[in-house]
């Protein structure tokens, strides 16, 4: 079975979720159509701007002025950052499928970082029947039910995708998959227009629940656990028979209900329990052809810590031209000793534009930019922060 049959099987589950300038892989497969190798090389170009600065001691350990790691109130801090964030991925994919739709597949992904780093992307074993249903194990990502479109550069100010920072873009994915020391495993159903899922994630619970976020202004959040995490993310997906509309709806709950706490930094004196959290996410997503829209909507309730809320739209043009922005707004519970909160409120915009090389069409550089703004982070009154970035993206699909 070739890439094109193990595309079709997922087809159902991402073609209204996946707004990308589109998987472009000039691959080569097996004669039998076994086998396929190809991957991408993606190099980054980045220029941060944090107007309240970043905390390098909690980047390098070496801290001046005598401050903690991890400390954000004292230390020597830097407002711009120049970096590279870059790497090459070699994707291997097998197949074997019956004139029936029985069918195996198994795929690594192979990680290799300029930051001196080699990881995995994606390694798992699926098999099933195709437009029927398959079962998936091993690394990979779920449904998805946030989609942000051509999210190039996206970097919150005082914040994350994860839990641990000043404010939390919540967008049901602390299950979704692909993390570091976690197992997954799901089972997926296809009727007609219908595609349903149900995704499982368990293991170490800091790296389920850490941010994806590349440049942090803090250290890393000091997540602890009498357990691992395992969760549970229910999705359903249904599509239009001519790819115009699509809507999705899902959810996520922490099932082991152990102790798991985080601790905030130094100036926030506060332990958040999460052992009682669940989330939900609902999207919608239009394709004119040359137009691709997409409007979501997550809301989370770690019950002793914070309620969570998140929205984006975004648009992409002709594949090359989009914009896209975020809310988000958390309302955490401290105690009251600590400080009286304030909701944390933030919003991102971002657009990028992409070209190609040389007319080349699996070769492109892309620009984007992103603008940030947090009030109160942490809950706490008058922690506020803007960043500003830009990144240049160059990538070469083979």
């Amino acid at each position: 079975m070739n890439r094109m049959h193990v595309d079709t099987i997922r087809a159902s589950i991402i073609a209204a979720l996946c707004f990308t300038p589109s998987c472009l892989l000039a691959a080569w497969t097996s004669p039998d159509g076994s086998l396929t190798i190809g991957g991408n090389a993606e190099l980054n170009f980045d220029v941060i701007h944090d107007d309240r600065g970043v905390h390098i001691c909690a980047k390098d350990g070496g801290c001046k002025d005598g401050a903690a790691k991890g400390d954000p109130t004292t230390g020597k801090l830097t407002k711009a950052q120049l970096n590279d964030d870059s790497r090459i991925l070699l994707q291997v994919e097998w197949n074997l499928t019956r004139d029936d739709g029985a069918f195996v597949s198994a795929q690594a992904e192979p990680l290799i970082r300029t930051d001196n780093q080699v990881l995995v992307d994606e390694a798992y074993l699926m098999f099933g029947y195709k437009k029927e249903w398959y079962f998936q194990l091993g690394r990979y990502e779920a449904m998805n039910l946030f989609p942000l479109g051509k999210d190039i550069a996206m970097f919150y100010a005082a914040g994350s995708d994860g839990i641990g920072e000043g404010i939390y873009y919540y967008m049901a994915k602390e299950a979704r998959g692909r993390l570091d020391k976690a197992g997954q495993a799901r089972i997926v159903g296809e009727m007609g227009q219908w595609t349903a899922e149900v995704s499982t994630i368990y293991g170490n619970t800091a790296d389920i629940l850490k941010s994806s976020t590349i440049y942090r202004n803090d250290a890393e959040p000091n997540v602890s656990s009498d357990n691992n995490s395992f969760m549970v993310r229910p999705a359903i997906n249904y599509q239009s028979e001519n790819n115009g509309w699509g809507v999705s709806f899902g959810g996520e709950y922490e099932v082991n209900k152990d102790s798991v706490t985080y601790a905030g930094p130094t100036d926030v004196a506060q332990k958040y329990d999460l052992a009682h959290r669940y989330g939900l996410a609902a999207t919608t997503t239009i394709n004119t052809g040359q137009l691709e829209w997409n409007t979501s909507v997550a809301w989370q309730n770690a019950k002793e810590s914070w309620k969570a809320w998140t929205v984006n739209s975004n648009i992409i043009y002709a594949g090359a031209a989009a914009i896209g922005a975020s809310y988000a707004k958390n309302n955490f519970k401290h105690d009251a000793t600590t400080y009286k909160t304030e909701d944390a409120k933030s919003y991102l915009i971002y657009t990028s534009y992409t070209v190609p090389i040389l007319g080349f069409e699996n070769t492109a550089v892309t620009f984007a930019l992103s603008y940030s703004d947090t009030k109160n982070a942490y809950g706490k009154k008058g922690v506020d922060e803007k960043t500003t970035a830009f990144r240049t993206r160059f990538n070469y699909y083979f």
